[in-house]
């Protein structure tokens, strides 16, 4: 592990039977091994990189453990030996790297990942979360009583913002929303921007007050309207943004290995186990089913349309 090359949740490489009792003992997994190890010289491993932009809102001590227990009940389902990182999620660094040299197989990732390394990854097979068509869709909030009903009345307020493995596209998605009302960037249009991983402490402000405005995810705010309806009540949406796949699973294109159909079917049938299910719980997704590529291009179109103001404004600058 210290030498930072992949390993295997069932240890393929050991020499020894002895090694590999030593290595499943280590990892919990002594009544799996036998059956992991079975189909290990029929399949070739199965490499798979997991971005740690994943678990930015997450523990990642819970992360870690909830994947590799994941990754273990994949093993025997799949009869598949899966190598990953030892740290269990990657860098994005690395998994652009591991991609261009051809060097995975299958990756989970998100979107502004994803258009890093889309040329080698295979646009047929997207895993994403089937709930509420598999999108995600952020929301901009004001109270009800301040007044506010457009973007444009909110210059010069203070605004909050939710920061997290899903709002990879929302300040992309705002600036474009600025842009298309002629409104300038958002540091110089907002009296303040401030972030919180904890969709409460970006949405009370508001309600309380202490905030005029917050940019957070629909769905995190409709599960606090369900436990406050107060909160729902009180604060209306100036923008929502269109739905919008940002994490997802995908396969190399050069990857056609055995295994690819069984890696599929265990993805799609993850809900039906506990582990499974804690991955979920984790992950905040549903279930997952295999779509293509088109369902990524709405986000896709924000953020190209968010670097080409970036662009524009980069040359107003010089100017």
């Amino acid at each position: 592990m210290e030498s930072g090359k992949p390993v295997s949740v069932s240890g393929r490489y050991d020499a020894t039977s002895s090694r590999r009792r030593a290595l499943s003992v280590m990892l919990g997994v002594c009544g799996w091994l036998p059956k992991a190890l079975e189909g290990a010289g029929a399949t070739a491993p199965l490499r798979l990189a997991i971005s740690e932009s994943l678990v930015s809102d997450a523990n990642i001590n819970d992360a870690r453990a909830a994947m590799m227990t994941w990754l273990k009940r994949m093993e025997v389902d799949l009869n598949l030996i899966i190598e990953f990182s030892p740290k269990v999620f990657d860098t994005t660094e690395d998994i652009v790297r591991r991609a261009r040299t051809g060097q995975l197989d299958a990756v989970s990732l998100n979107i502004v990942e994803y258009r890093q390394i889309a040329d080698v990854l295979d646009p047929s097979q997207i895993i994403a979360d089937s709930s509420a068509a598999g999108a995600d869709q952020y929301v901009l909030l004001v109270k009800r009583s301040s007044g506010a009903r457009r973007l444009s009345d909110l210059r010069g307020l203070r605004l909050t913002m939710l920061k997290g493995n899903r709002m990879c596209v929302a300040t992309a998605w705002l600036s474009t929303l600025l842009e298309d009302g002629h409104l300038g960037r958002s540091d110089q249009f907002f009296s303040s921007v401030t972030t919180d991983t904890k969709a409460s402490r970006v949405v009370l402000p508001v309600f309380f007050g202490q905030a005029d405005a917050c940019l957070t995810s629909k769905r995190g705010f409709d599960t606090m309207g369900e436990l406050n309806p107060q909160v729902s009540r009180y604060l209306v949406a100036v923008a929502t943004s269109p739905g919008l796949v940002v994490t997802f699973n995908a396969f190399h294109k050069n990857y056609h290995g055995a295994g690819r159909e069984r890696f599929l079917k265990v993805y799609t049938d993850l809900p039906n186990n506990p582990a499974g299910r804690q991955l979920a719980t984790l992950f905040q997704f549903q279930s997952l089913v295999v779509r293509d590529a088109s369902c990524l291009e709405p986000a896709l179109a924000i953020l190209e349309a968010a670097e080409r103001v970036r662009a524009r404004q980069t040359a107003g600058e010089r100017k």
